[in-house]
């Protein structure tokens, strides 16, 4: 089997999982606040994944969100993984939530895929072979005005309310805009991108596993991903995320 199908199917088997959990209070922590939270499923199912990928490619490296890189491992070949995308969602709504996995060898992708794990629908993308929702190709939309985009955030609080040195060109974009949403879920928004049902994401801060899964299905369906900047998104830090559906759209959104 190959590391496309091995990750089809532990995203799958995991999702069943988190689909018929139930929190109970004691199983929910914080990590450096009230709004930073963590739940033993984040660690279990990170580790589902950790388990069955080095299972079938024990030379293969595995970056995540709950457990340290292991130094030891020397393989090309990298899985950037998130066990919950949007673990507020989970909590709170237990809707708007994803398991994210990205493959890249080196600093080329390989693939990457997203399962919204209530809606049971499969984001992914080869590189080269296009972006896909199930079996359906997808495609970012033809929206090119900046009255007639939609913009989408996983934190109104981070991208417009809290000072950062990009807050003015942030407020200014929104009021460009027809639309500003908030999904809660760097790897979902970036996949509503991809699908044409919005046109521009922002986020302040995002981590590896949380955009490297969902940057090759974006890019693979037309997009085209930078820090907001404007510079080459970094592979293995934290980092700003500025997402297009259109590689046009970067000056005037760059300069708004």
């Amino acid at each position: 089997m190959d590391r496309f199908n091995v990750a089809v199917k532990v995203a799958q088997n995991a999702g069943d999982l988190l689909r018929q959990c139930r929190l109970e209070e004691a199983e929910v922590s914080q990590k450096t606040g009230h709004q930073d939270l963590v739940t033993c499923w984040d660690r279990r199912i990170e580790q589902l994944l950790r388990n069955e990928i080095l299972t079938a490619f024990p030379q293969d490296a595995i970056v995540g969100e709950e457990y340290p890189p292991e130094a030891h491992r020397t393989g090309a070949v990298t899985w950037y993984i998130d066990p919950i995308d949007g673990t507020t969602n989970f909590i709170n709504q237990h809707q708007n939530y994803a398991i994210s996995v990205g493959c890249w060898e080196g600093s080329v992708p390989l693939f990457g895929l997203v399962l919204d794990v209530e809606r049971k629908a499969l984001y992914w993308g080869k590189h080269g072979g296009g972006a896909w929702q199930d079996q359906t190709p997808i495609r970012t939309s033809r929206r090119r005005e900046l009255s007639e985009l939609l913009l989408t955030t996983p934190g109104l609080q981070y991208t417009f309310l809290e000072p950062h040195p990009y807050q003015e060109r942030m407020i200014r974009l929104a009021r460009k805009v027809r639309g500003v949403r908030c999904l809660g879920s760097v790897a979902l928004e970036l996949c509503e991108v991809a699908a044409g049902r919005a046109d521009l994401f922002v986020t302040m801060r995002s981590s590896p596993w949380d955009h490297n899964a969902a940057r090759i299905i974006l890019e693979e369906a037309g997009g085209a991903i930078f820090t907001v900047a404007g510079d080459e998104l970094p592979l293995e830090q934290k980092s700003t995320v500025l997402a297009l559906n259109a590689i046009d759209l970067k000056d005037r959104v760059l300069y708004v």
